[in-house]
């Protein structure tokens, strides 16, 4: 596991969950808690956030980003702590808990120690500040509808979750669930919603001052990722979702 500083308040951790792609975590040393976003793909790696933060007293918040494998199979080492997630994240683990599981495993993927099921305890409907600690919480189902991302005010880090990523072909938004795009939809009117999601994610996330992000699969990338992709986007929209 890579452990990187990034900011004063923001640690980051990076392992393998497969051999060719990673999770990031993160954690977020308030004045008045210490906040662990995600809790990666087992007991080993929640175990690790949990050591790194030895030094300090204050109490724990978890926040699941969203209800998939590698962002809550840790869960479990924080029993007793306030776990906060969407409203509908709890009830996704619990209704594919199994399967998922099975999939996960069937796959190959990496699993770092044990795994219990372990659901969220604090689910929220709306967004949630912690003014002391200059920390808020909000909605933007995009990736999945239980999705929520995380702003440190005070080093201006946003946290996304899967809504954008890194892959083979770089800086790219993976928040458009497409799962309610109609089935006989042409591949430019699926281009053009996909640019639509992506416009409004892009306006949300522009209500933050922030200066760089974390983003699950692609680690801690600058603001200017995000302008950059964006520019790409308007041009490519520009000339009919054409190459």
């Amino acid at each position: 596991m890579k452990i990187e500083k990034v900011t004063d308040r923001n640690t980051i951790f990076t392992a393998n969950e497969s051999e060719d792609s990673t999770v990031t975590t993160g954690i977020i040393r308030g004045k008045a808690h210490n906040f662990i976003i995600d809790t990666g793909t087992g007991g080993d790696f929640a175990q690790a956030m949990i050591d790194s933060l030895a030094d300090s007293s204050l109490p724990i918040i978890v926040i699941n980003t969203h209800h998939h494998w590698d962002h809550v199979y840790g869960n479990w080492k924080f029993e007793g702590n306030n776990i906060i997630a969407h409203k509908l994240c709890a009830e996704y683990m619990d209704e594919k808990w199994e399967k998922d599981l099975a999939r996960v495993k069937e796959q190959g993927s990496i699993l770092l120690g044990e795994v219990r099921k372990y659901l969220p305890n604090q689910l929220i409907d709306a967004p949630l500040h912690f003014p002391e600690d200059g920390v808020t919480i909000f909605l933007n189902p995009g990736h999945t509808l239980d999705c929520i991302s995380i702003y440190d005010e005070i080093d201006k880090v946003l946290y996304v979750g899967d809504n954008f990523g890194v892959d083979e072909d770089g800086f790219c938004y993976w928040g458009h669930d497409d799962s309610n795009d109609p089935e006989d939809i042409s591949e430019e009117e699926e281009d053009g919603l996909y640019f639509v999601s992506l416009m409004k994610m892009i306006e949300l996330y522009g209500a933050y001052d922030f200066e760089s992000a974390v983003l699950t699969h692609g680690g801690h990338v600058p603001k200017a990722d995000f302008d950059e992709y964006r520019e790409e986007m308007e041009e490519y929209a520009r000339n009919g979702f054409k190459d």
